[in-house]
């Protein structure tokens, strides 16, 4: 019920010629449909959470073209992986409409990827830049996102509000059927 566990992996050498995303669960790729049978963690008894969700992204180029000033990013990658070791659920405590709230956790989570795609196809970069520039993609939706990620949580009451979730429920479904 806690919120997901942003971390990147960036190798700072991009610009555009890309797009190519992955979602990873339990190490193949996914539509990103989540089970409790992925959640292997060790569970944290101290938590008054239910569950926790972690996920973490790695970001992959396999080249840059220098074209005068203009960097030019080749076949870069986002991926986003369900870190299933550090996801958990009290198994006293499970039930389904607490699955489809660790869902809207994930989804978040690729929801930030989306917006890095988004944002890195449609930047500008130049030798002097791309660095600064990416990490600042990176930044302003890891940002936005872990605000949307405490405001789910807030606004659900953890699940427990089934109104209120089933509005984040309809808002994810829509904004997934958008990629």
């Amino acid at each position: 019920m806690k919120k997901g566990l942003i971390l990147f992996s960036l190798t700072f050498i991009l610009s555009i010629n890309i797009k190519a995303q992955k979602i990873i669960v339990n190490g193949q790729e996914s539509d990103g449909k989540l089970s409790w049978n992925d959640f292997t963690g060790k569970i944290d008894n101290q938590s008054s959470f239910a569950a926790y969700t972690a996920y973490k992204f790695k970001t992959k180029i396999s080249s840059i073209e220098f074209v005068g000033d203009s960097a030019i990013v080749k076949g870069f990658e986002i991926s986003i992986e369900l870190d299933s070791q550090k996801s958990w659920a009290k198994p006293d405590e499970i039930y389904d409409e607490l699955l489809i709230h660790e869902q809207g956790h994930f989804d978040i989570g690729i929801l930030t990827m989306n917006e890095i795609i988004e944002k890195v196809e449609k930047a500008s970069f130049t030798k002097r830049n791309i660095k600064k520039l990416l990490q600042s993609i990176v930044d302003e939706a890891s940002k936005k996102y872990s605000e949307m990620d405490t405001r789910y949580d807030e606004e659900t009451n953890h699940a427990n509000n089934r109104e209120v979730q089933n509005k984040w429920n309809i808002f994810f479904s829509e904004q997934l059927a958008i990629k």
